[in-house]
């Protein structure tokens, strides 16, 4: 079943209305019921709210039963794949020399912060070509018992365990992570596995021993294999599965967009990824010594004892836990033996939190809807299992995780953007000049201008992150968040970002600068800077272009923020802390503010918005009516009336009076105008919402 399935018979099976929902959600009928035919699809955020109008999960909308189903397993395949499939390790070179680790695997700091942000990097950059969307699945398991031993009996883990106990007994820094693995296999009785999806990718698609996405990343190193504008560039970032594996080995099953040779479903292949290490002769027979890298796979008699890839057999897939959940294409990677090589985290419920504050924190651009509430690039689940029961399951909202953030996207995806700030919830939109040098290397252009597009949002005070500004390009993964310094007194509390190269247009321009900057990007794809990539590629001025582009983002962002803030009574709430000499028991300066609101013209004509407020605290209840705004090209806001005004979260609606629940932080509501209020059409106006509060408790 599809999205739209599950959503059209859970609508009927409860017996609510098409109606009810998009109200409940914030958007028009017609919208609801071109989710419930499948012409379009819901993006993350909204399929959050359906979720809790139906009272069902997000993944399960979404995805269905993940991780809940059972297949009949064809025991003709299964006793194929364990008579056909085996390991074939790479003998160690004719001049005795020694590779004791894939250098690879240490150009990251590690972590699993870095394993989210380099493997949805991957995954962005395979979305096949003409998919509006890309899906990233994350899946922990933890398996013991007698799952455990099917597992290991799958993977001919006693024929690999000489080679891992060889491996393990040397002073390298790759032998302890093997040792510690090994030690809490046998102590625990318990592995950890960790599986990355995509869906709507290219798959593994080319050749088994020649150019191609297969070989870049089942046989070759520092192979990248993408185009001029991918995220990633140096081929480093799939080494971070390999060193997220206590044993170095992760096993590949991959649909494939183009058949090779004939096939299409059912790639699979496992690497195994050991420093050299020699076995006895009674362990190894001839030879003894071994390079390391291992593949796992049919063997191809023309090559004599190397594995090639086995196509087509579901029994492997189920018993490895690799089956595909559909036949869209794109690849499954499971991470056996996973851990964080920070060691911050050893459970699964703890590595799922990480995962996904890292997926949220790197891509939230990347998710965040485009116009007309159509999905974003990716969308991401985590998912947690232990033994077939699933633990923890999260459908990535960046709306949830980043609101302000998201919000200012969205709005400038939705051409809601003004030209200062003047109430909350603005963004500001403004071009910042890059100066693309002359390319050298193949004369492809000349210099040239691309214009940037910087946005600017108010943001709350006690914001953690906040007066930060996010660099990104065309992959939409968030480069660089760094504070912008020099602000003046009283400035504004902001989140800022710069979307460069092609996420600011799809001009040749704005390719050149997205290519430009990839280039000035250091394998860890987190700053640009100059690299020997830009200069033996650019003319000389690179260096001067790049610092120039940050000191104009910043210098930008200054003169955003640094007008007064609309209370001018007392001076700004930092000042009147330093200067204060009898502090009052109550600190009547703070004030319920509009943290977000979000929303455009419904098919009535209406603007529909959900609101979130954010609250001081103090012990008794606010009480505050919202205040409705239009903004126009030109002259002050004009006051518009709700037509209803609909409580959504910890608080309760009386007419057009909210009245929050004592001891909340934070109120949600909803929010329809009454059209035939409106001085302008909806469409041709910027809805602003404020709040107007009252001194009472409540009423």
């Amino acid at each position: 079943m599809k999205v739209h399935e599950r959503l059209d018979q859970e609508l009927s099976k409860q017996g609510k209305t098409q109606a009810a929902l998009a109200e409940a959600v914030g958007v028009s009928s017609a919208t609801v019921s071109q989710w419930r035919s499948g012409t379009k699809t819901p993006s993350a955020t909204n399929l959050v709210k359906v979720a809790g109008f139906l009272g069902v999960q997000p993944s399960w909308l979404s995805y269905g039963e993940l991780g809940g189903k059972t297949k009949t397993v064809d025991p003709k395949q299964r006793d194929a794949y364990r008579r056909e499939c085996v390991w074939y390790h790479r003998p160690a070179p004719q001049d005795a020399g020694r590779e004791l680790g894939n250098a690879a695997g240490f150009a990251f700091h590690g972590g699993l912060s870095t394993f989210g942000r380099e493997t949805s990097q991957n995954i962005l950059d395979e979305a096949q070509p003409g998919q509006p969307t890309v899906e990233a699945r994350y899946t922990l398991i933890e398996i013991s018992g007698s799952r455990l031993n099917s597992f290991l009996e799958a993977i001919k883990f006693d024929d690999l365990k000489p080679h891992l106990e060889a491996a393990a007994d040397s002073r390298q820094k790759v032998a302890a992570v093997i040792r510690r693995g090994l030690s809490a296999l046998a102590d625990d009785g318990r592995l950890i596995l960790l599986r990355v999806e995509d869906y709507g990718a290219k798959g593994l698609v080319g050749p088994e021993y020649d150019d191609g996405n297969y070989m870049a990343v089942v046989r070759n190193i520092l192979d990248s294999f993408k185009g001029d504008n991918a995220g990633g560039s140096y081929g480093l970032g799939k080494s971070v599965m390999w060193a997220c594996s206590q044993f170095g080995m992760v096993l590949i099953n991959s649909t494939l967009s183009v058949a090779q040779d004939g096939k299409r479903e059912g790639r699979y292949i496992g690497r195994l990824e050991l420093p050299w290490h020699r076995l006895t002769a009674a362990e190894a027979g001839s030879p003894e010594a071994y390079a390391g890298p291992a593949w796992f796979g049919e063997k191809d008699e023309a090559r004599g004892d190397v594995t090639r890839s086995y196509w087509g057999n579901e029994a492997l897939a189920l018993d490895t836990y690799l089956a595909r959940d559909e036949d869209q294409p794109g690849t499954s990677f499971l991470i056996v033996g996973a851990y964080d090589p920070d060691e911050r985290f050893q459970t699964i419920e703890d590595m799922h939190d990480e995962l996904v504050r890292a997926l949220a924190a790197n891509f939230w651009p990347a998710m965040v809807e485009r116009a007309g509430d159509d999905p974003g690039m990716m969308t991401a689940l985590v998912r947690s299992e232990r033994n077939g029961v699933t633990i923890k399951s999260d459908l990535v909202d960046p709306h949830s995780y980043t609101p302000a953030k998201a919000r200012m996207l969205r709005m400038h995806r939705d051409d809601l953007t003004v030209d200062s700030l003047e109430q909350p919830g603005d963004v500001v939109r403004r071009r910042i000049t890059l100066e693309v040098p002359k390319r050298l290397s193949d004369g492809a252009h000349g210099s040239q201008q691309h214009e940037a597009v910087l946005l600017v949002t108010e943001a709350d005070e006690d914001d953690t992150d906040a007066n930060r500004v996010a660099f990104l390009r065309g992959s939409h993964m968030v480069i660089r968040e760094e504070l912008v310094p020099g602000l003046r007194m009283g400035s504004r509390t902001f989140h800022a970002v710069v979307l460069a190269g092609l996420a600011a247009g799809g001009e040749p321009a704005d390719k050149a600068a997205d290519r430009f900057l990839r280039a000035a990007e250091p394998p860890e794809h987190d700053d640009w800077m100059v690299t020997p990539d830009v200069s033996s590629s650019y003319a000389r001025g690179y260096g001067t272009a790049l610092k120039n582009f940050r000191i104009e983002v910043r210098k930008a962002i200054r003169e955003i923020v640094g007008r007064p803030t609309r209370d001018l009574s007392d001076g700004p709430d930092a000042l009147k802390e330093l200067l204060r000499i009898n502090p009052p028991t109550v600190d009547t300066t703070k004030r319920p503010r509009v943290k977000s609101a979000v929303g455009k013209p419904d098919a009535e004509g209406r603007w529909s918005l959900d609101v979130r407020v954010s609250l001081p605290a103090r012990e008794a209840p606010w009480r505050f009516s919202p205040v409705l705004r239009f903004g126009t090209d030109s002259g002050a806001a004009i006051p518009v009336v709700w037509e209803k005004l609909v409580p959504e979260t910890r608080c309760t609606v009386t007419g057009d009076v909210v009245v929050a629940e004592a001891g909340a932080r934070e109120v949600r509501f909803h929010g329809t105008s009454r059209a035939d209020t409106h001085p302008v059409m909806a469409s041709l106006a910027t809805a602003l919402v404020d709040v107007r509060v009252y001194k009472e408790a409540s009423k």
